[in-house]
């Protein structure tokens, strides 16, 4: 019961912590950190400003209004101006309209910012121009470039602030592709040289990002977007960020700031997502915020009342607690469209020219005289001395209450216990942690597991190394703010290590002790000071942690399980059935999936899809669960043989239904030979045995070579595609020149996705890959020169371990022949796709690596 009452306060200490957390960031922590200088570029503007959209209004009718903003304490207006109204054919430029626009702004005294956008028909790609979208970015950014170094020349001595392009984060802004925060950074890189080789004193303003919740294919939030603009190395190339903090229906007082959260703090996560980037020297522009009046906004709706409170409330929000924010933009004073339209809601004056409420309150605060000078933020520090104070005393409490229970004489009745109970309580806990969402039952799963790891280690050990294809059917558990993803194997690896512990100190009762390490098995340790060192090069530390955690850290903690508590061959034996088990069940549901149709169609044939959310990477499982399973005919008794020959049945079937060239004319051939190799070395009569039988041998190679050929004629038009192969060269020679920049330590796991789309040429499609599809590049990226240096080391100590194994028992020996003919095809695929740089390969490597190296116990 004091256990019981101690896990709930436990779980109240995890949610206040939580929210403890959220309220330190709310109250601004981190936020002021790296300011941008007071000289920076950007941050010498008037802070108010408003979007006009002046184009079609008289000039007499123009003027006036100018100075009427003028005199209402604006400083700057944001006006977009229309390339393809510009330069409706290529080089021949219409400047009458544009000319009118910037003198009248610049006569009236106030700064213009300039927003480039919008191509003409002759710079689309053809399905842009299909679709007649004249919001849809140029086929070639050069064009663009060129368009922006004509009009900075042009108005470079009136206009001093450029935005390249605008919402280039939600649809139709991008066209009809989807959208592509890389691709815009080529944008943003080709654009900025440009202007700045018209006007040496341009600023840069980065696109305005539209505020959305979405990440997919036609929108993606802020954060994330700018986050790959910044991996594809667009922040040499902006001066300022331009944002769109629209209030939604929320007061500007409101501190939530989360990604599925749109309000006016919006800025402050951006702000985050900045300084996180190491670019807190980069100041913020509002180019856009506001509330909306209108009944039928999609910005949310406020009375007009509130509207004129809330907006004079958020320019001192701003002006007195973010000092990295430097101008603010109220989001339009008339806009163009029709009167009743959701955009009038924000309008400063009706379309008869009377000015609305909001007018006059921004006027009232925007004609004070202040000076600036931020507030330190409040972090609740007596509710943090609280809580340290309050997990102290519970976890105190805890383990002693804990110490009154007799551990080990209930581990002991459960291992005296039928084996039916055995696998009841398993079943139990796997059918409860399946349906499990809530967080405290979950965590209640991992503490029951660690029990019956405890009890029966092996079984926790087979559980977690069948698992691991599995990787993507994951746990969430929503924490406050954090959200944690939890792999299964993850789980296993984690609630095994106090059995680890137990077997280590002899305590157990249920394993022996294992043997000492030899040299050649703690080779795989190397990866975690190599992957320590390679966060000298990090930025996106989220990645890198993650990567870290699935990519090294669990690895190695398998590897250890393994060698601790499977011992002896037996136990090995085990435990590579466990892997072709899961092998095989992976192999079932792709299999499944594809009879219902599932799967991706290309080239013609709809590829296997098993647990994963791609072909080739089933298939690199597979192909080495396919070695295995072939290894274990030789290790199975002979009534186990058929099941064993059914298994490797099933995953050949389902390996060639992926489709994967890598696989089946890399992979397979390679392993098969490695395999054959030691077939020959343990049983050197076999080649007499095959000469004897030579007919039997002829036909079967016939067999076989017809198979191969339907193998062929089947996936021809595959075969026949190389447009891979010019994709692929685009991502090779991109992490090569990212290995250039990070020769000796690499940029660390999970780093290549957010660094290597900064190396790729304009135009490239692979923009989101998580590894280089080459064994050599993902080394080198990814650990640097060490990564090769502890390769070459790791070869050298798998054939010295190999050559030990080379006298051992049967069992052992084909446990070893299967691992090494598995690595074989792993490597031989890898040489166009990936041996470790995916989480359930890199922890398949690990078990295999120990069942291969550790010392024959026979």
């Amino acid at each position: 019961m004091r256990l019981a009452l101690y896990y709930v306060l436990g779980c109240a200490l995890v949610v206040a912590g939580g929210l403890l957390w959220r309220a330190t960031l709310e109250a601004g922590a981190g936020l002021n950190r790296t300011l941008p200088p007071t000289g920076a570029p950007g941050m010498d503007v008037p802070f108010a400003g408003v979007t006009v959209e002046l184009a079609g209004r008289p000039s007499d009718a123009l003027a006036t209004r100018l100075a009427e903003l003028r005199e209402a304490g604006f400083g700057w207006v944001r006006q977009r101006f229309d390339w393809r109204e510009i330069e409706p054919a290529p080089g021949e430029f219409d400047w009458a309209q544009t000319d009118r626009l910037v003198d009248a702004i610049s006569q009236a005294g106030l700064a213009p910012v300039a927003v480039l956008d919008g191509a003409p028909d002759w710079a689309l790609a053809p399905a842009d121009r299909a679709a007649e979208n004249g919001l849809a970015p140029p086929a070639n950014f050069a064009d663009f470039a060129r368009f922006a170094a004509a009009f900075a020349a042009r108005y470079g001595d009136r206009i001093r602030f450029y935005q390249v392009w605008d919402e280039p984060n939600v649809s139709p802004h991008w066209g009809t592709r989807h959208i592509n925060p890389v691709a815009y950074a080529h944008l943003l890189r080709a654009a900025a040289p440009a202007i700045r080789s018209s006007d040496a004193d341009a600023v840069i303003l980065t696109a305005a990002l539209a505020p959305t919740i979405d990440r997919g294919h036609l929108a993606i939030d802020e954060v994330y977007f700018f986050q790959r603009m910044i991996a594809a190395g667009a922040a040499p190339f902006f001066d300022a960020v331009a944002v769109q903090p629209f209030g939604f229906g929320h007061s500007p007082t409101n501190p939530r700031q989360q990604p599925d959260t749109l309000n006016f703090a919006r800025a402050a996560l951006i702000r985050r997502a900045l300084v996180d980037a190491g670019l807190g020297d980069k100041p913020i522009w509002a180019v856009r915020y506001g509330w909306n009046r209108r009944l039928n906004s999609p910005w949310g709706t406020v009375t007009p009342d509130d509207q004129a409170a809330y907006a004079p409330a958020a320019l001192d929000r701003a002006w007195n607690e973010w000092p990295w924010l430097a101008a603010m933009g109220w989001a339009v004073d008339q806009p163009a469209e029709a009167p009743g339209l959701p955009a009038w809601g924000f309008a400063l004056s009706d379309a008869a020219g009377r000015p609305a409420t909001i007018f006059a309150a921004l006027a009232a605060w925007q004609s004070e005289t202040r000076t600036r000078d931020h507030q330190s933020p409040l972090i609740p520090w007596l509710g943090w001395v609280a809580w340290i104070l309050a997990a102290v005393l519970t976890s105190w409490r805890s383990i002693a209450a804990a110490r009154l229970v007799d551990w080990r004489g209930l581990l002991a009745r459960y291992r005296r216990a039928p084996r039916w109970v055995h696998a009841g309580a398993w079943m139990a806990l796997i059918l409860v942690y399946y349906l499990a969402t809530f967080p405290p039952l979950i965590v209640l799963c991992w503490l029951a597991a660690a029990l019956l790891c405890l009890a029966q280690p092996r079984v926790g050990l087979w559980l977690a190394v069948a698992l691991i294809p599995f990787f993507y059917a994951h746990k969430e558990l929503q924490l406050v703010d954090a959200t944690l993803t939890i792999p299964p194997t993850h789980a296993l690896a984690i609630t095994l290590l106090p059995a680890v512990y137990a077997a280590s100190r002899h305590r157990s009762g249920s394993t022996p002790r294992p043997a000492a390490l030899i040299w050649w098995e703690l080779v795989p340790l190397l990866l975690l000071p190599m992957s320590l060192l390679a966060a000298v090069n990090v930025w996106q530390w989220p990645a890198y942690l993650r990567g870290t955690l699935d990519l090294v850290v669990v690895p190695l903690i398998l590897w250890l399980e393994v060698r601790v508590l499977a011992p002896a061959k037996v136990d090995r034996r085990n435990v590579l059935l466990a892997l072709v088990a899961g092998g095989v069940l992976a192999a079932i549901v792709g299999l499944a999936g594809w009879l219902r149709s599932d799967g991706a169609v290309v080239d013609g044939m709809r590829r296997l899809v098993g647990p994963h959310f791609s072909p080739n990477h089933t298939a690199l499982y597979l192909e080495r669960t396919l070695f295995l399973s072939l290894a274990a005919l030789f290790i199975m008794t002979r009534r186990h043989r058929a099941a064993a020959l059914a298994a490797s049945g099933v995953v050949a079937v389902a390996l060639v239904l992926t489709g994967s060239r890598g696989a089946l004319l890399l992979g397979v051939p390679a392993g098969l030979t490695v395999l054959a190799g030691f077939a020959l070395y343990r049983r050197p009569g076999l080649w007499r045995w095959v000469r004897r039988r030579r007919r039997w041998m002829i036909g079967a190679g016939a067999v076989v070579t017809v198979a191969l050929l339907a193998l062929v004629l089947w996936q021809r038009e595959r075969l026949a595609n190389l447009q891979t192969v010019a994709l692929r060269l685009d991502v090779w020679q991109a992490a090569l020149a990212l290995w250039r920049d990070h020769f000796w330590a690499g940029v660390g796991p999970g780093g290549f996705f957010w660094s290597y789309p900064a190396y790729l040429r304009p135009g490239a499609v692979e923009v989101d890959q998580l590894h280089p599809h080459s064994l050599w590049l993902e080394l080198v990226t990814t650990w640097g020169v060490l990564g090769l240096a502890w390769f070459a080391l790791s070869a050298v100590a798998l054939v010295t371990a190999v050559r030990r194994q080379g006298r051992a028992s049967a069992t052992t020996f084909w446990i070893v022949a299967g691992c090494c003919a598995a690595f074989a095809a792993a490597l031989a695929h890898a040489q166009t796709d990936t041996f470790l740089l995916l989480a359930d390969l890199a922890a398949w490597n690990a078990v295999a690596w120990a069942l291969a190296t550790a010392p024959a116990a026979d």
